[in-house]
């Protein structure tokens, strides 16, 4: 028999153990080795129903058991239950049976009842949970005496999607079930498993049955940085820059002449949802004298000021290099979130919790632009003042926000046992296949930087002011990474190994591939999920 693990690398290996005879406890002992090891396997009754010498009455235990009687078993050897023919309402007796397993188990389990469901060999369309010490029989005809003929057909219970076909609930009391398919359907939303039974903390004897899981869904899709405002359209890119403030216009009229100081555009500042900044550089002042340089835009590698009209200059321009603004360099990008690794966990609720994909971080801010520098003053008419400042830097764009993980594959397991005590006899345990682990959202684009600043002009002959530089553009979001696999495995477990025949066929579909990062991580995929008979995994709160 061969069993599969991932080591602690995530390096699927696999060990061929020679025969055992017998029943024995197929074992998946850590990531890091394996083992099958032997036990006896028994079959006791539940201790509510106690055996006696006798078989002949209904209230011997041998009596009560449609496979080891001669004839049908009596009316009052517990609840009786057929989708086809009962209701709810019904006293729960051969010729009025329930609808449900579900209520005929609820019957059962009072201080009054026997612990005993007898099913029609036809299809119950529902998910059950069996407290301990209930005994769930299969395989009776129901159309006359409800005679046993779980050799030619077997009681079927099919759960609808997303649910856990039959769980065993815990405690000291042991389970019984035969002559039952227990199937489990394909996994409906993202991410859910496909469990056929699950088994926590109980002991429990499954008898003559086909345990059979669907495929695992595919992981949820992360969500992104932004959502479209309208189906269809691109999702908006993170706030814009602010454009910067225009430059004083040359020859300002002032009491008893012109201006001798035109101030420059003042800074402007664009605050993001998380508190960081881009500011765009001042502009220059223009003196009667000289133009000064505008400013530096603030934070990080800003965008330059340009130079203003130094005194005699004749070659000064609003060009790049000299009066006009420098742009803003853009924002930093958010990192990628990481791929989804590692095992995932059991789970008592679910059954199984995988590994979702990280989150990416987010973009930063564009850098401001820088300030224009001004043009030196000069005669206005009849009075000397100052000319055209420069106009303030634009703000860069904010950072985009980070997209979130994928979530992770489904699994699909057929019988999932959590420290419990679980003994397969005569059985059957079939997996399909594990989803494909989701892919990770994408990142939000970063914001536009704003326009720089118009300059102070003037139609007339006065020098008029250089424009501010535009702010940089945001930094993307960084997408978020993909998430795990699911796996795929006849059996899973923690803590007792499941007891079964050594020629019990355990049957396993594919495992489920890593999901891809989103965007500008599409590269990089996670770790797929593992594909084995039996699996051995740890399991969570």
């Amino acid at each position: 028999m061969t069993t599969s693990t991932r080591t602690p690398t995530g390096t699927p290996r696999s060990t061929w153990r020679g025969p055992v005879l017998g029943l024995v406890a197929l074992v998946v002992p850590t990531a890091t080795a394996l083992g099958v090891g032997c036990a006896e396997g028994t079959v006791s009754p539940s201790p509510d129903i106690q055996p006696d010498s006798g078989t002949d009455g209904p209230t011997s235990y041998g009596g009560c058991i449609p496979s080891e009687s001669a004839i049908p078993v009596s009316d009052d050897c517990g609840v009786w239950a057929s989708s086809s023919q009962g209701n709810d309402g019904n006293a729960g007796i051969k010729a009025g049976p329930t609808k449900t397993l579900a209520e005929a188990i609820s019957r059962a389990i009072q201080p009054d009842g026997t612990g005993r469901v007898y099913a029609c060999a036809e299809e119950f369309p529902e998910a059950v949970e069996i407290p301990p010490g209930i005994t769930l029989y299969g395989g009776l005809e129901c159309t006359g005496t409800w005679e046993y003929i779980g050799a030619q057909e077997k009681s079927v219970l099919a759960a609808p999607p997303d649910l856990i076909a039959m769980k065993l609930l815990p405690g000291e009391a042991t389970t019984r079930v035969e002559d039952f398919v227990i199937r489990a359907a394909d996994g409906a939303t993202p991410g859910a498993s496909s469990i056929a039974v699950l088994a926590h903390e109980t002991r429990a004897d499954l008898v003559r049955c086909d345990l059979a899981s669907g495929n695992g869904a595919t992981g949820a899709t992360g969500a992104p940085g932004a959502v479209p405002v309208m189906e269809g359209d691109p999702a908006p890119p993170a706030s814009p820059g602010t454009q910067g403030n225009q430059g004083t216009k040359p020859c300002v009229l002032v009491t008893g002449g012109v201006a001798p100081v035109n101030a420059g555009g003042a800074a402007m500042q664009n605050i993001c949802e998380d508190g960081s900044a881009s500011i765009g550089g001042k502009g220059g002042d223009s003196t009667t004298n000289v133009g000064l340089d505008g400013a530096a835009g603030q934070i990080g590698s800003a965008g330059p000021g340009g130079l203003g009209q130094a005194a005699g200059s004749t070659t000064w321009a609003c060009t790049a290099g000299k009066g006009l603004g420098g742009t803003g360099s853009e924002g930093m990008l958010g990192t990628p979130g990481a791929p989804a690794s590692g095992l995932g966990m059991l789970s008592s609720a679910t059954g199984f919790v995988g590994m979702a994909g990280g989150a990416g971080t987010l973009g930063r801010p564009g850098q401001g632009g820088g300030g224009g520098g001004a043009g030196r003053g000069g005669y206005c008419s009849f009075f000397q003042g100052a000319f055209g400042a420069g106009g303030s830097g634009g703000s860069g764009g904010c950072g985009g926000k980070p997209g979130q993980g994928g979530g992770p594959g489904g699994a699909s397991f057929g019988l999932v046992s959590i420290n419990a005590s679980v003994t397969l006899t005569a059985s059957t345990v079939t997996a399909a296949s594990g989803g494909v682990g989701g892919t990770g959202g994408e990142g939000q684009v970063g914001g536009p930087g704003g326009a720089g600043g118009l300059g102070g002009g003037d139609p007339g002959a006065a020098t008029d002011g250089c424009p501010g530089g535009a702010g940089g553009k945001g930094g993307d979001g960084g997408p978020g990474g993909g998430g795990l696999g699911g796996h795929a495995a006849a059996v899973a477990f923690s803590g007792a190994a499941v007891t079964m025949e050594e020629s019990t066929p355990l049957q396993f579909g594919a495992a489920g591939v890593g999901g891809p990062g989103g965007g500008m991580a599409s590269g990089e995929v996670a770790e797929g999920g593992l594909a084995a008979k039996v699996l051995e995994l740890p399991v969570g709160p």
